[in-house]
C-alpha cells in the first residue's frame, strides 16, 4: 500500500502544482500485492494478475498496452473452464458493463480491444476480486494491486491525468500523450556457409578444451547430448557444449571457434540485456541455459525456467552481427503465475538480416 500511496502522491503532485514528474526509466518490473507489470525499452507495458500466494491460478487477466495516444491496448482472459460474460460478477456483484469478447466459449483467451477493453479495465480497478462465473467457488481474478499497477503503467506512458489514463481519467486529449522511443535497430549478419561436420568439430573443441570445462562447468557431468556446432562466419564456428544438468533443464558454455582450430575455441561473454537483474556472483556471461543457435537467422537463444511449470523465468535473444552478439529482446517474471513461458517483455530490438 505505501508504493500505492507514492504513486498516487506524485500524481497528485502533477496535477495540481503543474510540475513535471520524470516518468519511471525503462525497462522497469515491478510488483503490487496480487499484480505484476513489465514496461519495454519503447514504453509498451503489460500488466499481469500473479497472486502473491504462489500457486497455480484458475484464471489470468493480462493487460497490454502501447505506448503513444492511440497506443493499442488488449485486455485478455485466460482460464481453462467454460467462459460465458453474462455470469461475470465484480466483488459479488453483476458487471454493470457488457463488453463484447472475442473468443470460443470453451476456449483458453478471451480477448477485448480498445475502447472495450478500455471500459472494462476501468471498471475493475477499484475492486477486490473478479468472478468469472455465478459461483463464488469458480475461476476468480484477484484485483488487490491493480489500481496501484493501472498508475504505475500510466505514470511510464505519460497518461496521468488524460482522458486515455487506465485509472483515473482527467480531461487531456489523446494528443497530449507522448510516444515512446522507436525500438534499436540490430543488423544480423548474413547467413555463413555450412560446417563440413558439426558433429566432429564439437567433439573436437571438447577433447581440446578439458582444463575450460572442468573450471567452469560441472566436473561430474557425464552427458554430452547438448554439444552443438554451428557456423557462425566463413572462418568461425559457435560451439555449445554441455555444462551442467539440472532437473527441468541443461546449461551450456558458448563457445567462438576457428573452424580448423578447435584448440583455439574462446568463450563468448554474452552481454546482460537491458532491464535484466543484477548478476549474482556465481553467473557465467558464457554460460546459457537451453540454449539454441539458428545460423539462418544469426540468432542465440536462451530461456530459464524457475520452475518446473514454467511459470516464471527469463528468456532472452541475442542477434551476432558479424561482430559480436547483441541484446535483441528479453521477457523476464520474477513470480511464478500464469502460463509457462508467458513471461512479461522488457526489451524489444527491431533486427534486420543483411543480405
Amino acid at each position: 500500500m505505501r508504493t500505492a500511496w507514492r504513486w498516487i502522491a506524485a500524481a497528485c503532485g502533477t496535477l495540481v502544482l503543474g510540475t513535471a514528474i520524470a516518468a519511471p526509466a525503462v525497462p522497469a518490473y515491478r510488483e503490487f500485492k496480487d499484480w505484476i507489470v513489465g514496461c519495454d525499452n519503447v514504453r509498451a507495458c503489460t500488466a499481469k494478475s500473479a497472486p502473491e500466494k504462489e500457486g497455480e491460478a484458475t484464471a489470468t487477466l493480462e493487460i497490454w498496452r502501447e505506448s503513444g495516444g492511440t497506443g493499442e491496448l488488449q485486455a485478455t482472459l485466460w482460464l481453462a473452464a467454460d467462459f460465458d460474460p453474462s455470469q461475470m460478477r465484480l466483488d459479488g456483484k453483476p458487471l454493470t458493463i457488457k463488453p463484447a469478447w472475442a473468443g470460443k466459449a470453451d476456449g483458453e483467451s478471451h480477448g477485448l480491444k480498445q475502447d472495450d477493453a478500455l471500459r472494462f479495465v476501468r471498471a475493475l480497478a477499484n475492486g477486490r476480486v473478479l468472478q468469472l462465473t455465478a459461483d463464488a467457488k469458480g475461476p476468480q481474478v484477484p484485483l488487490d494491486g491493480l489500481a496501484a499497477a493501472l498508475l504505475f503503467v500510466d505514470d511510464v506512458q505519460g497518461r496521468v491525468g488524460n482522458s486515455t489514463a487506465l485509472g483515473k481519467a482527467g480531461g487531456g486529449g489523446a494528443g497530449a500523450v507522448p510516444n515512446g522511443p522507436m525500438a534499436p535497430v540490430v543488423r544480423a549478419a548474413p547467413t555463413p556457409p555450412p560446417l563440413a561436420d558439426a558433429a566432429a568439430l564439437a567433439k573436437a573443441v571438447r577433447a581440446a578444451q578439458g582444463p575450460l570445462l572442468k573450471q567452469r562447468c560441472d566436473p561430474q557431468l557425464k552427458d554430452f547430448d547438448g554439444d552443438e556446432a554451428d557456423p557462425l562466419t566463413a572462418d568461425e564456428a559457435l560451439v555449445m557444449l554441455s555444462c551442467w544438468r539440472g532437473a527441468y533443464q541443461q546449461g551450456q558454455l558458448v563457445l567462438r571457434v576457428p573452424r580448423n582450430a578447435p584448440a583455439r575455441a574462446v568463450p563468448v561473454a554474452l552481454p546482460r540485456p537491458p532491464g535484466a537483474p543484477a548478476p549474482e556472483r556465481t553467473d557465467d556471461a558464457a554460460v546459457v541455459s537451453e540454449g539454441d543457435y539458428a545460423p539462418d537467422t544469426a540468432m542465440l537463444s536462451s530461456a530459464s525456467k524457475g520452475r518446473g511449470v514454467g511459470d516464471c523465468g527469463y528468456a532472452v535473444q541475442w542477434a551476432f552481427d558479424g561482430k559480436g552478439f547483441v541484446p535483441a529482446s528479453y521477457d523476464y517474471q520474477r513470480r511464478c503465475a500464469g502460463a509457462p513461458g508467458d513471461w512479461l517483455p522488457l526489451y524489444r530490438a527491431r533486427v534486420e538480416k543483411e543480405r
